[in-house]
């Protein structure tokens, strides 16, 4: 590929960063004379598209390696390449219309830029211009593309895409398997190791028996387990998080699948070990009601009439312009 010289140049420009230091590699801008794409009269160089997929390339450092590393930065120049070729697209309309967005909103917008990003500092903020080579006139136009993509995107997408009531209710009834909740336990344990003679084994059942009515007559099971409990979570108080019975060690399964909430179990005897089980609460199986999931499946859907509003209105825009990968 052409670009992979220069994506190759911001990687090893970013490794030596992270490895002097140890920290992020430092977003970096390189003059490329290679195209990467081209809308109509406007050109997108690989530079760019570099610039633009820069703030990545840490995340990516941190999952991959090698090969790998490679195929995935390569895919995400491929994203970025594609993201500017419509935001290119969408300004050629916006300019089509006659859009345009004065000075006083850019500066406005930058402003409050300034405010939330760099707490009000305008002399870091020009600084950070200085760094990435920019002048404050390419920022505001950068601003002003940003602001216009938004409001076009705004009136043909997002403004667009309504969902109604019954969509949301036809999206659950058909769905509904998604919003099953099987049934849960959440339990407490005491164990007890019985020791490999039968003398220790004696002493160890009676040991249980004890604890077990210590338990019955009203004893704090959390506490109890923290005292004499000698199995992993004794220090929680022999307390699970709630699980579903079948992922429960096997010896407990049957147990807490009938044991009523609030309940001691009797002692459950293994080869090494005795347990005594409290089944603190229990959730009965069955679905998330509608009301639940009303808010969240309104909103997936939202966002899938939003994408298939923008691939739509992107594919017009290209049918009508000049659009050229460059590969």
């Amino acid at each position: 590929m052409k670009f992979a010289r220069s994506i190759w140049l911001t990687l090893a420009t970013a490794t030596l960063s992270l490895g002097q230091t140890n920290i992020a590699p430092k977003q970096t801008s390189f003059p490329i004379d290679g195209y990467a794409a081209k809308v109509n009269a406007r050109v997108i160089t690989v530079g760019e598209v570099n610039e633009a997929m820069a703030p990545l390339l840490p995340e990516l450092y941190r999952q991959y390696k090698g090969a790998q590393l490679k195929e995935e930065v390569e895919k995400a120049f491929r994203r970025t390449r594609n993201e500017l070729v419509e935001r290119a697209l969408i300004m050629e309309a916006f300019e089509a219309r006659g859009g345009m967005i004065p000075d006083q909103y850019v500066n406005d917008e930058i402003k409050n830029e300034i405010k939330q990003r760099f707490k009000g500092d305008e002399a870091l903020f020009e600084q950070v211009l200085a760094q990435q080579k920019k002048t404050r006139a390419e920022y505001m136009d950068f601003v002003r593309e940003q602001m216009a993509v938004g409001m076009m995107t705004s009136q043909e997408v997002t403004g667009r895409a309504r969902i109604t009531p019954e969509q949301v209710r036809e999206e659950y009834e058909a769905n509904k398997e998604i919003y099953f909740i099987p049934e849960k336990v959440k339990h407490s344990v005491i164990v007890l190791n019985k020791g490999t003679s039968p003398t220790d084994q004696a002493v160890k059942m009676e040991e249980a028996r004890k604890i077990r009515q210590r338990l019955i007559d009203g004893a704090d099971f959390a506490e109890t387990a923290k005292e004499v409990s000698e199995g992993s979570r004794a220090a929680d108080g022999g307390e699970y998080q709630w699980l579903q019975p079948k992922d429960v060690r096997p010896e407990l399964q049957e147990t807490l699948k009938v044991l009523p909430a609030g309940e001691i179990s009797e002692i459950i005897e293994t080869d090494d070990q005795l347990y005594i089980v409290k089944v603190e609460a229990r959730r009965q199986p069955g679905y998330k009601s509608f009301d639940e999931v009303r808010a969240d499946i309104k909103n997936a859907l939202t966002a899938k009439e939003r994408a298939r509003l923008k691939e739509r209105w992107i594919a017009r825009l290209r049918e009508n312009s000049y659009v050229v990968i460059y590969e």
